[in-house]
């Protein structure tokens, strides 16, 4: 798939969103510069130590497999090959500023290997939901059954061992988690945290999936919220943090909690915004990969609400249609920026981080992880890719 070069830009002829040039104004705002590069800072020292970890890890399984042979090496190589390709170690970041924010003893090098696991879910989930959705590109490459459809030169056993690489990649999550060395009342209540963030995300799939069984009457922008707090919002924010306090022994989560659930659904409802008017290169994902596999997104829901018939007109050759052509796809962008669509999905997003801003003091940080959790907030809730 393809963007929508030779089509109509979506954004011309338009103002530009409201947020969006609060936004641009708000980056001349020093405190702002200041708590950016504070967390790219500890995200970057994060991202270095995880990175080395997680290839460790993969690398390691990747020796022990080649005397199981060639199909068993495939596998476990096409999850090394997506467990190392980029990604930003947010979540690993996110777990590993709990830990130090709560007190962790040792600094978070301790739990470098919850770190791990958190990315190694994430890879799970990837895997499992690149398949559903039939993508063929993540993180700027071939995704896992793409891959192994290749390397076996057979789809369907592309797609089955798909899944038995994303279970793989779970196997090994959990593993990492019951790694960690710290004490065995804290790593309980971690794990069990952990199962948790499965088992909530799992449920957000099942809504996600489903959801486009049902008829877009039905579909509105908290129901949507709904469905993102359980599918992201617990294993990219909730999650990461409560486990990174949990190991450090802070088992009251209930302040966390409170303040991840807002940021979480704000990162989904602003992946939804990149999903249609992101830049691929950025996004490392194909521009209306969300129209076309039919993704009942904040920006569809805002879109009905803003006029349901022209809305329904314009998403019906494009909405769940894998062969949508891309001056179509822009037809519904246009649409989506000119109701007022756009602004109102762009604006609940700023009043989601405000929320969640206004309960980090609650959180008993220091100054310097307060300050680089300020940076993560604009990080998650702000970003191009």
């Amino acid at each position: 798939m393809t963007g929508c070069e030779g089509t109509m830009d979506p954004n011309m002829g338009h103002r530009q969103a409201p947020e969006t040039e609060r936004r641009m104004t708000a980056l001349d705002d020093p405190s702002i510069a200041l708590a950016r590069d504070a967390f790219a800072s500890y995200s970057a020292s994060v991202r270095l130590r995880v990175d080395r970890a997680v290839d460790t890890w993969l690398g390691d399984k990747l020796a022990t497999a080649r005397a199981l042979g060639a199909e068993v090496r495939f596998v476990i190589d096409a999850l090394r090959s997506l467990g190392t390709r980029g990604g930003k170690r947010v979540r690993a970041a996110l777990l590993s500023l709990a830990y130090d924010g709560a007190g962790g003893r040792g600094g978070s090098d301790r739990v470098v290997d919850a770190a791990v696991a958190v990315e190694l879910m994430q890879v799970y989930m990837l895997v499992h939901d690149d398949w559903m959705d039939g993508d063929l590109v993540r993180r700027g490459g071939p995704s896992v059954h793409k891959m192994l459809g290749d390397a076996f030169e057979s789809k369907s056993l592309g797609d089955a061992t798909a899944i038995l690489a994303g279970d793989f990649a779970s196997a090994l999550a959990q593993e990492a988690m019951l790694s960690v060395e710290v004490a065995p009342e804290a790593l309980l209540a971690a794990t069990r945290r952990f199962a948790r963030v499965q088992h909530d995300v799992v449920l957000g799939q099942v809504m996600d999936v489903c959801a486009e069984t049902r008829s877009l009457s039905s579909l509105t922008l908290p129901k949507v919220e709904a469905m993102h707090a359980k599918k992201t919002g617990a294993y990219t924010v909730g999650g990461p943090l409560a486990i990174g306090a949990l190991l450090a022994g802070a088992y009251d989560v209930s302040a966390i909690d409170a303040f991840a659930e807002p940021l979480g659904v704000a990162f989904q409802l602003r992946d939804d915004v990149l999903g249609t008017f992101g830049d691929p290169t950025a996004t490392g994902k194909p521009r209306f990969g969300d129209l076309r596999q039919g993704k009942r997104t904040g920006l569809v829901a805002a879109l009905l609400a803003a006029d349901a018939t022209k809305g329904t007109a314009a998403l019906a050759p494009v909405l769940g249609n894998p062969a949508a052509d891309d001056a179509a796809c822009a037809e519904v962008a246009s649409l989506m920026t000119a109701s007022g669509a756009r602004d109102r999905v762009e604006s609940r997003v700023a009043e989601l981080l405000e929320l969640a801003r206004s309960r980090v003091s609650q959180l008993g940080f220091g100054p310097e992880e307060t300050l680089v959790l300020e940076g993560a907030i604009r990080a998650l809730g702000e970003r191009a890719s």
